[in-house]
């Protein structure tokens, strides 16, 4: 666990600790949601020795599996003497009944029907050797007693319980042993002191981030996380309505900042990156237009001598090569027919040879000098490695070449004629001098023997022609691989010759045919005049954006030194901003968070002015919200930014399911709607986990089931790859998305859950519902002004969509051009479009603003009414304050309003 441990921390954890070892100690932890219970009670578990226990919620999770999981404690406890800590939250709390056996548990730590009766045998069997070592006797009760003893010394229960609402006050009354037999321990909001010391360790980690401003930020953070506590207890006080921040919530404050401050600094580099490239090929162009006459004119006569001379020379070389081959080819022919004779003479001596003729042979008792001669010869050039013998008598031959006549023969059919030892040729030299060592005089004697000499002559013939053709057959091998890539490269160089001879016989010819030749020159001349043509138009059709990109880049300069103030203000917008109403969200930005910031020892710089929403995002995707339903007041923009832009799950408030509408429209098709309590709703979860949809848990309550308690608060396991979800390990898919949204007005969440999610308000505002009820009443006076209106403001928001998207796409071809691309006509071409096309969309919106202008103008003329029914709306809305049975929805406002607009011969449905 990657914990700070401040001195409130460590205080608890000391507490924790001290109430482990104590003797039946048992633990109420009371504090809201995130501000460390578990953490810090497992901390104080490891310090004691003792393991951890938690029960798993799964689908139909019951008193009965809680019964299991508590008698498996109580014999790893019991009978393993293996030190436990039961840790049990609120929100495992399924069932108010669970608490009934906790109670027992903490009161006596006996449970009625916890274990059956062959366990409890098992456990008494098991207990009686370690009672009768105490002196007392073995009986059922002495047993059970002491084993119930043990476990109550072993079992340690520690509660983690929030204190908001009647929830604890109530479970107090009906199962007093929650407090009456533990040691409470409350858990108070975060001191500044420990705010600061958080948020400091963990920003640490940033990089881009000074010491000193470090400390500014962190004092920063901790007062916001404050403010909004103080804003909340006067939000509660004058609208009724719960907002709640946890230490939770600060630190996801941190991780937000964190995040959001590497994301925008990579965007801000990269649009640095992108101008300046784009600056430095509009630079090169001009460039490259002065250079384009003077190298068309004279590159193409140059190029053909100078590939002619080179072909020329390979040619030679070419030429020569061929003419030592062929020599080196003849010389090789000539001594292999010479080794050919010989080499086929020793294979016809061979075939003479054959088992009967040579056992016949070795049957000689004292064989002819010529006979055993030949018998010699061959046991030297048989000889292993040139190791020639020194006893070569008839009696040695027959010992070992002839031993075996099978064996004999293979030898000779087999012998590497191409290697033969040099001290076998010197060996046998002598008898091949010997005038009688002819096949001729010794077949008188013996046909074998004869047939022996006759191979012994030829095998070493043909090894002496071998030697000596060996190396011309190694250089006629490597003279020929020289001859082919000499010839390759021959070709390809004559390829070019031919294409080269035929452009210079093109611009030969051209000298005597003046009609090809001026039409050569013409079409050359248009080609020139094409490209600097298009440079020129190109230089000067961006030479507005060659200035404005400049400013833009040292404008992105200053912003990148005060981008840690601009993301840290907007982190705060986005972590806190969102459960509260417009006028509370003026007066901490404008009347707390600013003024503190100017205020600091070492200010932090920001920009003048700032406006978290130009920071998130941009005109053009707030147009595209529009086109999507979402109202255009600057709350809704607002809601939208934030729920586009938080690391924790949206959770809507949406009485009158705009947001709802606006998110449906949104993703369209892609969008799994999924509501709890719907037939297999979490096997449908788990799909969409895996798959990584994005989901819209539509219209929930103010209590979620706990089984999605992980998913909500985003508990993934191994490293982020899989989440637990009751049970199960479902795969966490990196592009899963979840969108909460409740129908409730005023609903009331624990801060468990508001430490989670980020609770955003979309009430309709009197603004927002006056420009809706505008449109109605303009529609149905005058329908046609309406309908203009309306595809005006969608044609506004499609220009800056469009003119977002054409300036983009210019930055992003022009950068990414390389070399000389003014050669890249469809480029070029295409660059100078997107200007034509941004231009032509500026003036047609410029025109669309003065009749926007004038329309205004018109149905101004009907907004007293729209204002009027706002305002009663609103005023109606607010009675709800004085009693709850006061409710009016919003499709009745609406249904009231239409009445009177509409004729009476108008139908009503």
């Amino acid at each position: 666990m990657n914990l700070v441990m401040f001195e409130d921390a460590m205080s608890h954890v000391c507490k924790i600790n001290r109430i482990l070892e104590s003797p039946r100690g048992n633990a109420l932890l009371i504090g809201v949601g995130g501000s460390g219970k578990q953490s810090l009670s497992r901390l104080a578990a490891f310090i004691s020795s003792l393991d951890v226990f938690q029960i798993t919620l799964r689908k139909g999770y019951s008193i009965a599996d809680l019964k299991v999981d508590i008698a498996q404690l109580y014999i790893k406890t019991g009978l393993k003497n293996i030190g436990m800590m039961f840790l049990m939250t609120d929100a495992q709390v399924a069932d108010e009944k669970f608490l009934v056996l906790i109670n027992d548990l903490l009161a006596s730590g006996e449970i009625p029907d916890l274990l059956p009766d062959d366990e409890i045998e098992n456990i008494i069997n098991g207990m009686r050797n370690e009672v009768r070592a105490t002196g007392m006797e073995d009986s059922r009760e002495n047993c059970w007693k002491f084993f119930i003893d043990k476990v109550r010394k072993s079992l340690k229960v520690v509660l983690c319980f929030s204190p908001v609402g009647s929830t604890l006050r109530v479970r107090s009354r009906k199962f007093p042993a929650v407090t009456n037999c533990t040691c409470i321990d409350w858990f108070h909001e975060w001191p500044i002191e420990a705010l600061n010391s958080v948020s400091q360790r963990f920003l640490q980690e940033v990089e881009l981030l000074s010491p000193d401003m470090r400390t500014s930020i962190s004092k920063f953070m901790g007062f916001v996380h404050n403010s909004v506590n103080t804003m909340s207890q006067s939000y509660l006080q004058n609208e009724r309505r719960y907002n709640y921040t946890t230490p939770k919530s600060f630190l996801e404050q941190i991780k937000l900042y964190q995040n959001l401050l590497k994301k925008k600094n990579l965007e801000l580099q990269a649009k640095i990156v992108r101008l300046e490239n784009g600056l430095e090929k509009l630079r090169s162009t001009a460039q490259q237009v002065d250079d384009l006459k003077s190298k068309l004119a004279s590159r193409k006569t140059e190029k053909v001598s100078a590939e002619k001379a080179i072909a020329d020379a390979e040619e030679k070389k070419v030429s020569k090569i061929n003419e030592e081959v062929s020599k080196k080819q003849t010389d090789c022919l000539a001594d292999l027919s010479k080794a050919e004779p010989a080499l086929a003479a020793a294979v016809e001596a061979l075939n003479t040879l054959n088992k009967a003729n040579l056992t016949e042979l070795k049957s000689f008792g004292s064989p002819p000098g010529a006979v055993i001669n030949v018998a010699s010869a061959c046991m030297c050039l048989l000889s292993t490695n040139g190791k020639i013998p020194k006893d070569k008598s008839w009696k040695a031959a027959k010992s070992s070449i002839m031993n075996k006549i099978d064996a004999f023969l293979d030898n000779l059919i087999n012998y590497d004629k191409d290697n033969i030892h040099e001290n076998c040729l010197k060996a046998v030299d002598p008898f091949l001098k010997d005038p009688e060592f002819n096949p001729d005089f010794i077949r008188s004697k013996s046909g074998a023997a004869a047939g022996l000499c006759s191979w012994v002559i030829n095998i070493v013939t043909y090894y002496n022609v071998y030697c000596t053709v060996e190396p011309k057959r190694m250089a006629l091998a490597q003279a020929n691989a020289e001859l082919n890539a000499a010839k390759e490269k021959l070709k390809h160089i004559t390829a070019k010759i031919n294409q080269l001879e035929a452009d210079l016989g093109k611009l030969t010819a051209e000298f005597e045919k003046a009609t090809n030749e001026k039409l050569r020159c013409q079409q050359e001349a248009e080609l020139t005049g094409k490209t600097i043509d298009l440079a020129n138009r190109l230089v000067g059709g961006l030479a507005s954006e060659n200035v404005r990109w400049a400013e833009s880049i040292s404008e992105y300069r200053e912003q990148e030194k005060t981008l840690p103030g601009d993301v840290l203000l907007t982190t705060a917008f986005v972590s806190y901003f969102g459960c509260f109403t417009k006028q509370y969200r003026l007066d901490l930005m404008d009347g707390h968070w600013i003024p503190f910031l100017t205020s600091l020892d070492i200010p932090i710089p920001i920009s003048e002015g700032l406006d978290p929403l130009s920071l998130l995002t941009d005109d053009a995707q707030i147009a595209t919200w529009n086109n999507e339903g979402l109202p255009s007041d600057r709350m809704s923009s607002e809601n939208a930014t934030i729920l586009s832009n938080c690391e924790r799950w949206p959770l809507m408030i949406d009485p009158q399911l705009q947001g709802a509408n606006w998110i449906k429209t949104k993703y369209g098709a892609n969008l799994k709607i999924i509501r709890l309590g719907q037939k297999g709703y979490l096997d449908a979860l788990e799909r969409a986990v895996s798959s990584g949809d994005v989901v819209f848990l539509e219209n929930i309550g103010e209590n979620v089931d706990p089984v999605l308690d992980p998913l909500i608060g985003r508990n993934t396991i191994k490293k982020g790859r899989a989440i637990k979800m009751g049970d199960k390990e479902v795969e966490y898919h990196p592009d899963f998305k979840l969108v909460i949204q409740t129908k409730l007005a005023n609903p009331h969440y624990q801060p468990e859950m508001q430490a989670q999610t980020t609770l955003i308000n979309f009430t309709v505002t009197k603004d927002g519902l006056e420009d809706q009820l505008l449109a109605v009443v303009v529609g149905k006076e005058r329908p046609d002004l309406e309908k203009l209106k309306a595809d005006l403001t969608r044609q506004q928001n499609q220009f800056k969509i469009t003119i977002k998207e054409l300036e983009d796409s210019l930055l992003a071809r022009l950068s990414a051009a390389e070399g000389n691309f003014l050669g890249d006509y469809a480029l070029v071409e295409n660059l100078e479009t997107t200007k034509r096309t941004a231009a032509e969309i500026e003036i047609k919106a410029a025109q669309a603003k003065k009749t926007e202008v004038e329309i205004n103008t018109a149905r101004e003329h009907y907004r007293p009414a729209a204002a009027r029914a706002s305002l009663l709306y609103f005023i109606l809305n607010d009675l709800n304050k004085i009693h709850p049975m006061y409710q009016f929805s919003l499709k009745v406002i609406f249904y009231l309003y239409y009445k009177p607009v509409l004729s009476e011969s108008t139908p009503m449905h």
